[in-house]
């Protein structure tokens, strides 16, 4: 019986000293694992850090991107406006010129009424449509449909003003009209044919 009560006298003992040991040693584990985690926290906020600066860095490149994009979408507007006043027909101005007789002229629109578009693409130089004078070239805008009258050919139309101002290029006006024109030395008054301008 003594032999029970001093082993549990000893049990009662060395139980607290055990349970002592075993939460010190908990409460180290719980330091080294929260100095691991605030270190991972510290390691994630410079992280986090780095990205927002890389990601305003971006932010900032997309921002001079989209600047030059939309420079470069101006620039070529204004590119592809030009390109369309070169291919314009060139007129120059003879004595007893006027505006709706010139649009009147075979060669360029046969029809009087379209001074207009004369008058519109040479607004630099002409301020008042009822006067113009020799010497000046005049530009003549295409036209992007053709209604063929008495005495054209292919060739003839090409060479137009308001066409080309080409007669070599013929073979485009019969490329893009193929399902009008069957024999291109055979076309026939009233016969509309789109005139391509790409």
């Amino acid at each position: 019986m003594k032999k029970i009560a001093s082993t549990c006298l000893v049990l009662f003992l060395l139980v607290p000293a055990f349970m002592f040991a075993e939460d010190k040693l908990t409460e180290e584990q719980a330091q080294v694992e929260l100095l691991a985690l605030q270190q991972q926290i510290a390691e994630a906020e410079a992280k986090i850090s780095e990205i927002v600066s890389d990601v305003e860095a971006l932010r900032s490149e997309v921002a001079g991107l989209e600047t030059t994009r939309d420079g470069l979408a101006a620039k070529l507007d204004e590119l592809k406006g030009t390109w369309e006043i070169c291919q314009y027909g060139r007129y120059k101005v003879v004595e007893g010129d006027w505006l709706s007789k010139i649009a009147g002229m075979r060669e360029v629109y046969h029809a009087g009424a379209k001074w207009p578009m004369i008058f519109e693409a040479n607004k630099d130089k002409i301020n008042n449509p009822n006067l113009i004078y020799p010497g000046w070239v005049l530009m003549i805008p295409y036209l992007e449909n053709y209604g063929v009258i008495p005495g054209d050919c292919l060739t003839l139309i090409a060479s137009y003003y308001s066409i080309y101002s080409n007669s070599r290029r013929w073979p485009e006006i019969y490329e893009a009209n193929k399902d009008k024109i069957k024999d291109p030395d055979w076309i026939y008054p009233r016969q509309e044919f789109i005139i391509p301008h790409d």
